[in-house]
């Protein structure tokens, strides 16, 4: 049995925790190690890092399981805060998937679907948002993310953003050739903290605009996709997984899931939310150390090509008075 040993203890953790449960005939119980624990050796045919410490300690934790003999890693994003930390993953001989669950939902992969078979035609563009409210819910306690050594120097734009950079690139199906982002600080609960962001990238002859925030007042988890053709127009919401709305000239149906695919990928309107997708990656990873079968979840090396995009954008932004905090 895969015997894996989860790293952190908060919200991501415990969801990986309930992933790993998915599959009882596969996976040990996990161990779990505490931040500043030193990781145990591993069996490298049977060991598996979970890596859900603050975001600027998963580099650290990853070049650990590599000198620890770990062969296999799941890892929350972002794997690094900044560029020095995405040079020193480069190359890294762990086997390493990233916790971008949302591309192997039902929609996104359907749109994919339907990219690939021509239903579109020439796309000219993916635009969508992706919203919640956790710079306007009040004051909160200092945590982790207000420590830049423990947070690294952004919010938004790799907590939601890489999610959305990634979703860009699976459906596209090649990497960012330009990327440009601007960042806003309003209700910031720490000066470094971005909580919106405009994310344009482009990738051959598409482009992609995506509004990511924390700043928006009475969101929940609102993350909406809108592919725009030449021949049909499709959209899909994360509130609603298992429905994609597809126009054409004045009209839209309604294309409704009907398929399930037990443990993580319910039936129908029977889902488990943002949980689901990291039982299907878990699954992805499971199915694949334990049976060598392909994977579909994403790779540290997709993830590092994200990284660098934003990174490298943010590097090149010119902030617009009153934008960034004093």
């Amino acid at each position: 049995m895969i015997e894996p040993v989860i790293l952190g203890s908060g919200a991501a953790a415990q969801a990986l925790r309930q992933a790993l449960a998915m599959y009882p005939q596969d996976v040990a119980p996990p161990r779990r190690v505490a931040r500043g624990e030193p990781l145990p050796d591993a069996d490298p045919e049977r060991g598996l890092a979970v890596i859900a410490h603050p975001h600027a300690l998963h580099t650290p934790r990853l070049l650990e399981a590599s000198d620890r003999g770990y062969r296999w890693a799941v890892c929350e994003k972002p794997a690094a805060v900044d560029l020095g930390q995405v040079r020193s993953l480069e190359g890294l001989p762990v086997r390493t998937w990233i916790c971008h669950g949302y591309r192997l939902l039902w929609g996104p992969q359907e749109l994919r679907r339907a990219w690939d078979d021509g239903r579109f035609g020439r796309v000219i563009s993916v635009e969508g948002r992706y919203w919640q409210a956790g710079a306007v819910r009040g004051p909160a306690r200092p945590g982790w993310k207000d420590d830049p050594a423990l947070g690294g120097q952004f919010d938004v734009l790799l907590d939601l953003g890489t999610h959305w950079a990634d979703l860009m690139v699976y459906l596209t199906g090649r990497a960012p050739d330009a990327t440009a982002v601007r960042r806003w600080y309003v209700n910031a609960a720490s000066a470094h903290r971005d909580t919106h962001v405009h994310l344009s990238t482009s990738h051959g002859d598409v482009a992609t605009f995506g509004s990511i925030s924390k700043a928006v007042h009475g969101a929940g988890n609102l993350l909406e996709l809108h592919v725009l053709g030449e021949r049909t127009t499709a959209s899909w919401t994360f509130s609603d997984p298992d429905v994609i709305v597809w126009g054409e000239g004045r009209e839209r149906r309604v294309q409704v899931r009907v398929e399930g695919e037990p443990p993580a990928r319910l039936a129908p309107f029977h889902g488990l939310g943002w949980t689901e997708g990291y039982g299907r990656l878990i699954g992805d990873v499971v199915a694949h150390v334990r049976h060598a079968r392909p994977v579909r979840a994403p790779t540290l090396e997709e993830h590092l090509v994200v990284l660098r995009a934003l990174l490298g954008a943010a590097d090149a932004e010119t902030v617009d008075a009153g934008v960034r905090p004093s």
